[in-house]
């Protein structure tokens, strides 16, 4: 039995309008903090691993002596030679003279870079707990490219790695696999219609 003509109007109708829907949501999204989804690993001294999601929206930003930071959310576990410590704030105090951290978020990565520093000019940027002195810090001081641990478990320090560094990738919306679910519907109905 095939559709009436009116029907399947109505149908595809239906479709786009919800396709127009999905992609006004977002664009609204867009404008809004993207989440990244953040999974490293490194030793030097012991063993480290940072894990979690931190939010800001989309852009590229240049932090220069102490500005405030563009982190709208900062969720991360560091987990420090198999103790944990939660991370919920970021801080850009040990960001200044000259020294600059940069930050590109897009659309796919999280990219952390620096620029102009160097002992007495850092671009360090912190990744702390709510309470303690326990921290994450990622950056370019007199050492020229670093992550370290810096907790009650014990320190850190990686040296071994290079800028521009990626330090996440964009967690997809559900509303873009509803957009893509809406067209693969759309296009199976299609051939059947």
């Amino acid at each position: 039995m095939h559709a009436s003509p009116t029907l399947k109007r109505s149908f595809r109708l239906s479709l786009v309008a919800a396709a127009i829907g999905v992609s006004v949501l977002i664009n609204a999204r867009s404008a809004e903090a993207a989440t990244y989804d953040v999974n490293l690993a490194f030793t030097g001294g012991g063993t480290a691993s940072l894990v979690g999601t931190v939010d800001l929206p989309l852009g590229n930003y240049t932090i220069m002596n102490g500005a405030p930071n563009p982190f709208t959310a900062v969720n991360l576990t560091l987990t420090v030679n198999g103790t944990p410590y939660s991370l919920v704030q970021a801080d850009t105090s040990l960001i200044f003279g000259t020294g600059q951290f940069l930050i590109n978020a897009n659309a796919s990565t999280l990219i952390f870079d620096t620029a102009n520093s160097d002992a007495m000019d850092p671009a360090d940027l912190t990744f702390r707990t709510a309470s303690t002195n326990d921290r994450y810090i990622i950056g370019s001081n007199g050492i020229p490219a670093f992550e370290a641990a810096y907790t009650s478990a014990g320190d850190v320090l990686n040296e071994n790695i290079t800028f521009p560094v990626q330090f996440g990738t964009i967690v997809p919306e559900p509303s873009s696999l509803v957009l893509f679910s809406l067209g693969a519907g759309a296009f199976l109905m299609r051939r059947r219609l």
